[in-house]
């Protein structure tokens, strides 16, 4: 959590899956485009307890106003936070979901990306699903459609490669020696 906004909490290095921050994209067609990325976080790690306290927060300052007392472990209100044991049940194909919690966090404004050394990353490809990074995210309650919890994604900064998730391998093996 930062001292500046009780709602912000700079991430560890986790690794990201469906990464859309070079173009905005939208889960419904249709639907309003945003800059986006879900954190893939070992359910061990602080950063849990960092992610339920900042929702505990947001609650605690709207729980009135925005959600009329309704209790905190209503399955009315969206939890942002996610098990990724429970998500397996439905895609068994995504085992990197295993043993962590996940969370997407969003933003209409592309989010700033930033190498180890705290340069700015301008090639957005160099971010992609599978890699690891830590993201400064702030948390919003909600109350439109659904009610609930969000989380803006202000910025990212690369920590280090991974196994690209959602793809396939490339080799110049796949092709035979007959040119015809």
């Amino acid at each position: 959590m930062s001292k500046e906004n009780p709602f912000k909490i700079v991430t560890g290095a986790h690794r990201l899956s469906y990464v859309h921050i070079k173009e905005p994209a939208s889960f419904e067609e249709g639907g309003e485009k945003k800059y986006d990325c879900t954190f893939l976080i070992p359910k061990d790690h602080p950063d849990v307890q960092k992610i339920k306290s900042v929702i505990k927060a947001a609650y605690e300052a709207n729980k009135e106003r925005l959600f009329k007392g309704l209790p905190l472990s209503s399955k009315s209100l969206w939890n942002p936070l996610r098990d990724g044991d429970e998500w397996l049940e439905e895609h068994p194909e995504a085992t990197e979901y295993a043993n962590c919690y996940f969370l997407k966090a969003s933003s209409k404004i592309q989010p700033c990306v930033f190498s180890k050394d705290k340069q700015e990353i301008f090639d957005l490809d160099e971010v992609y699903s599978g890699c690891y990074c830590r993201g400064v995210i702030l948390c919003y309650p909600f109350n439109n459609k659904s009610k609930g919890f969000g989380f803006y994604l202000n910025s990212l900064m690369k920590i280090k490669d991974g196994e690209r998730l959602g793809g396939f391998a490339v080799s110049a093996d796949d092709y035979d020696d007959d040119l015809a």
